[in-house]
């Protein structure tokens, strides 16, 4: 079996990178295209803020408390992803044969420089996670197209945070992982598999992020294999999900999640678990089936 050549575009967040090199392990993977912040800050945001404090000195213990919930978060997130994810969310360590290159600043990904870079690899695929929405030229590169994995079930959650949006919607049931085709849309291509993660009782928002990003990893190879051997099927999504986009996700939306995890959010879910996923399988297209988280 000729083996596809297949290009990884991912942002620099932890997840992406473990997702980058997991795949460049398992598949014929020829290039990975990282999209990271621009390399400078943007300084004129950050005056315009400093002087709108200065103008409105009652909002500063509003902004003291939304600065300690977003410290608290990004205190337990990167302590979980690390012991999650280990060294393949902090450092890319693909095989030789592979090429690494970043692009820098918003809607690189859609860049002249990377439209260039990833028609050098002349793919046949790319597989996508975590990066901007990609528009032509690019989706025009690949031979067979691309396939993009989403945190979240696309009938019920599309966008962004898509598991924490689950927890803060209190429906644990879907938290899930949808590897599908990629159209000029957001999260509406064709489905190829939809999986969800073991839930226990003492995950929280972050611990199922990591179960679903390592489900999805496996998905996204079965996909490219399946496409490898021929054997692919393709669903139509029937009914899209709400968007999620990043802005909506606010310090007070954070402190949400995590309460309602303290809360027994999770329990509760597994307390009806039957009657919950009943519903939810009904909706998934897909199904990926395997072993273990």
């Amino acid at each position: 079996m000729n083996r596809l050549k297949v290009v990884v575009i991912v942002s620099s967040d932890p997840s992406d990178i473990y997702f980058a090199n997991q795949l460049a392990r398992r598949l014929n993977v020829v290039g990975i295209i990282v999209e990271s912040p621009a390399e400078q800050p943007d300084v004129r945001r950050k005056i315009g803020k400093l002087a709108d404090v200065a103008l409105s000195p009652w909002r500063i213990p509003g902004l003291l408390r939304e600065r300690a919930i977003v410290r608290d978060h990004v205190r337990r997130t990167s302590a979980i992803d690390r012991a999650g994810f280990g060294n393949d969310a902090y450092e890319l360590t693909p095989p030789s044969s592979c090429k690494v290159a970043r692009v820098y600043g918003k809607n690189a990904a859609n860049s002249p420089e990377a439209v260039e870079l990833i028609r050098g690899f002349e793919p046949d695929l790319l597989a996508l996670c975590g990066c901007s929405i990609l528009k032509d030229p690019v989706l025009s590169i690949p031979r067979l197209g691309s396939l993009n994995l989403h945190g979240g079930l696309a009938q019920r959650y599309r966008g962004v945070w898509t598991t924490l949006w689950a927890v803060v919607n209190e429906e644990p049931e879907y938290v899930g992982a949808t590897v599908h085709f990629v159209n000029p849309g957001i999260d509406d291509g064709d489905i190829v598999y939809q999986g969800r993660p073991e839930v226990a009782a003492d995950d929280d928002p972050e611990s199922l992020y990591v179960k679903v990003v390592k489900l999805g990893v496996r998905m996204m190879i079965s996909a490219v294999e399946d496409i490898e051997a021929g054997r692919v099927r393709r669903y139509p999504l029937e009914q899209k999900g709400r968007l999620y986009l990043s802005r909506m996700v606010t310090p007070d939306v954070l402190h949400k999640a995590w309460s309602l995890t303290e809360g027994g959010v999770i329990p509760r879910y597994l307390a009806d678990r039957a009657a919950r996923d009943a519903g939810v399988l009904e909706t998934m297209r897909g199904v990926y089936r395997s072993p273990g988280v």
